[in-house]
């Protein structure tokens, strides 16, 4: 047979072979010593090997325990952050929307004439080269055509088109918007009209202005109240430049305005105020 021709195969079973013969015969002489002796030598390895293994299969289970805590604990670490997250966005969130009343009321405060109404803008879009708020308040609210448009810094616009429960705002720096309004300084009085190429940056022209007429660069211009839908003296913005028409014989000057469109969020309508007419004028001056 090819198996007892194998040389490992015949060590191995000479050594068995011998292992029965000296363990049997050192048990019929009684010598059970050497017997234990024997196989505690021959286990003491394999003995050595088990509790390296079973050391590292406790160890492996710590490491998994180990693991799994970890796990748990990113888990409630994870919920934690998203709690402590929340409760900023909330806090600042309470912080804007008090910062946004305190600047209402001071509005009130500097014009308490006038009757406001807040309004969210919804929209902004653009049509035939115009661009246009639309805000959440309408006819519903008592809107109506032509109200003018601020917010706590200076004037944004007016009311051009309205619908029950939204109304569409025409920027000043339309071309198709214009307001009357005067220098503080020196009182000269012109129009605000708003120049298709002036639309990007936020200016607009000051026009109507006589040859003559005292204006400087850092000039504050307001609204005069007068031919148009805005009452007198709400912030407009400042003269950053100035040029003359020889031709015309008159002067204009662009106005940077003070309120950055581009940022706006909520807005004021002025939906009542007193008019200023052309005696009153002449009398403040």
């Amino acid at each position: 047979m090819k198996l007892f021709k194998n040389k490992f195969f015949i060590i191995v079973l000479s050594i068995a072979i011998f292992s029965v013969i000296f363990t049997s015969t050192l048990s019929i002489m009684g010598k059970t010593d050497p017997i234990k002796n024997f196989f505690g030598t021959v286990a003491t390895p394999f003995r050595y090997v088990g509790i390296k293994i079973k050391e590292s299969f406790e160890g492996f289970s710590k490491y998994f325990s180990s693991v799994d805590g970890l796990v748990e604990r990113n888990s409630e670490l994870e919920s934690e952050v998203d709690k402590l997250e929340k409760e900023l966005a909330d806090s600042k969130a309470i912080e804007e929307e008090n910062e946004r009343l305190r600047k209402y009321i001071e509005v009130k405060k500097t014009y308490p004439d006038f009757e406001f109404l807040e309004a969210l803008i919804v929209g902004n879009e653009s049509e035939n080269h115009s661009s246009f708020f639309t805000l959440n308040k309408g006819s519903g609210d008592g809107v109506k055509l032509g109200m003018p448009i601020v917010n706590e810094i200076g004037v944004i616009g007016s009311v051009c088109e309205v619908g029950y429960s939204w109304c569409r705002v025409r920027v000043l720096t339309e071309a198709s918007s214009s307001v009357g309004a005067y220098i503080s300084r020196s009182g000269e009085t012109g129009v605000i009209d708003g120049d298709i190429s002036m639309k990007d940056t936020g200016n607009c022209i000051l026009s109507y202005l006589s040859e003559d007429a005292d204006v400087e660069v850092g000039d504050i211009v307001y609204t005069s109240g007068l031919g148009s839908v805005y009452p007198r003296d709400l912030y407009i913005g400042k003269v950053i430049s100035v040029s003359v028409d020889e031709y015309l014989r008159s002067k204009s000057a662009t106005v940077e305005l003070s309120v950055d469109l581009e940022s706006l969020k909520y807005v004021m309508i002025i939906t009542d105020y007193e008019i200023y007419s052309e005696e009153d004028t002449d009398e403040a001056s």
